[in-house]
């Protein structure tokens, strides 16, 4: 089966959508799939991977909206000239028979990013400049045709029930009859080995003895690129909540500039308490050096960092407008909060995470919960919808 996926950045150092995208076209490659992924040029870190064609499609333009209108228009050629079974569009792209929007709709994305700001006037402030965004408003209205106009020969394959309600909530709008695109859940997926033989105690007394901390002091991590959106500025309060304990550590990992944090750890006397680490070190080491991750995310269609930290047995606190948290038993994998906002709340809810008996539960369920969500699952699960709308070649 001849299988084109439809991601405009191939970048490996984005991490998020991009490593998760790859992934899986080589979970798929395992399953016999011919993949090509149709990416925008020059790819920024060459993929060696003998099992996916990554091709690079190069178009100019001194805009980025410009070149991202002219990668779509070739994508959109080279799809009728190949003549795919199947197209498998993460950017959207109307060649498309599967859309699987991985950053979720992008009504849903707008939304949620707005709601970071707190002031009703800065909002209405912050919604009129996204209408000058050209690139995004030329996306949102693909998007539109692909889930409308197009819908009888669309499946959306959504990560999370989250992204499910979206696709149709932002149909009925769009379309006013409530009529939508056949939407099928095929929950997001992780590759993650378990842990060697004595791997996770030697890596968190290394990551440890580096911090210089015992091995008993409660150790959260926070892993994002994104810090606003992932709700550090939150988590930051949080640690200084009176609920707080005071020997908290709190680690971020991840290259967002962490000037503007350092400020207000520093306004709420919060001294070593929150260590910057960057990207240098290994997440995996991370993980096992962690008692909790924190992920008070303000939106998330269905994390990789939360389902990775659970595949290892690591408990998580995260909010509802995460996809993720659909996957957490409650207390057994961690606690799930209404929104990031609510730092008293996030507080206790660390507190109840470090838990030993919630501990003991989550690294029970590990191994469960790393087949139950790995990416040989997801692209199973795809290649089954592949079978069901392979038929006319796509691209025409």
């Amino acid at each position: 089966m001849r299988v084109a996926i439809i991601q405009e950045h191939v970048d490996l150092s984005r991490g998020g959508a991009e490593t998760s995208v790859l992934e899986m076209a080589r979970q798929l490659a395992r399953h016999g799939c011919d993949v090509t992924v149709l990416c925008r040029g020059p790819v920024e870190s060459p993929v060696d991977d003998p099992g996916v064609r990554v091709r690079p499609l190069t178009v100019g333009g001194p805009t980025r909206a410009l070149r991202t209108y002219r990668y779509i228009q070739a994508v959109q050629r080279l799809c009728r000239k190949e003549r795919f079974d199947i197209v498998h569009a993460v950017t959207p792209c109307l060649a498309a028979n599967i859309y699987q929007p991985r950053g979720g709709t992008y009504a849903e994305t707008l939304t949620r990013g707005l709601a970071l700001t707190a002031s009703p006037l800065a909002r209405r402030l912050r919604a009129l400049g996204r209408r000058f965004n050209v690139r995004q408003r030329f996306l949102m209205r693909l998007e539109r045709v692909l889930l409308t106009r197009r819908a009888a020969r669309v499946v959306v394959a959504a990560l999370s029930d989250y992204v499910r309600r979206q696709v149709e909530d932002f149909c009925r709008a769009a379309s006013g009859s409530g009529a939508t695109p056949p939407v099928r859940v095929i929950f997001n997926g992780v590759e993650v080995a378990a842990w060697a033989a004595d791997e996770q105690s030697r890596l968190r007394a290394e990551r440890r003895a580096a911090l210089g901390i015992a091995d008993w002091t409660p150790l959260i991590l926070f892993a994002a690129h994104n810090f606003r959106l992932k709700g550090l500025t939150e988590l930051i309060r949080a640690l200084a909540h009176r609920a707080a304990q005071p020997d908290w550590l709190l680690v971020v990992a991840g290259r967002d500039h962490p000037a503007r944090y350092q400020r207000l750890v520093h306004r709420l006397h919060l001294g070593d308490r929150v260590r910057f680490v960057g990207t240098a070190t290994s997440l995996r080491s991370w993980y096992a050096a962690a008692d909790v991750l924190a992920h008070p995310t303000w939106y998330d269609p269905c994390s990789r960092v939360v389902l990775e930290a659970l595949s290892l047995g690591l408990p998580v606190v995260t909010t509802r407008y995460n996809g993720a948290a659909e996957a957490m038993v409650p207390g057994r994998h961690g606690v799930v909060i209404d929104g990031p906002a609510d730092t008293a709340a996030l507080a206790a809810a660390l507190e109840r995470s470090v838990q030993p008996e919630l501990q003991a539960a989550c690294q029970a369920d590990a191994a469960r919960f790393a087949e139950r969500f790995s990416m040989a699952r997801h692209a199973r699960e795809l290649l089954a919808l592949y079978e069901e709308r392979r038929g006319p070649r796509c691209g025409r």
